[in-house]
């Protein structure tokens, strides 16, 4: 499971980087560590939003989106029939 946690965030982090303009060789490891490191034990949206403002992204997701996007990634996002009424 943890596997899938820091795969995760470095999907989120390189996404992140290449919308502005940044190409990560790595494919995001060394983003995943420091988005891990500036959230200090506070959570992932906090480590996302000091990412942002260290490396100056702008006009961006929030922090609690992209940690919404990290656990969507991780645990999947169900899938809901439509819920519609059927006239008898």
């Amino acid at each position: 499971m943890e596997e899938s946690w820091r795969d995760a965030i470095e999907m989120v982090a390189y996404e992140l980087a290449r919308r502005n303009g940044e190409s990560p060789l790595d494919r995001g490891t060394a983003l995943r560590r420091r988005v891990i490191v500036l959230a200090g034990g506070h959570g992932l949206a906090y480590g996302f939003e000091r990412l942002k403002r260290e490396r100056g992204y702008h006009r961006e997701e929030s922090g609690e989106e992209c940690a919404a996007r990290v656990t969507a990634l991780v645990f999947g996002v169900r899938a809901e029939a439509p819920r519609t009424l059927v006239a008898a």
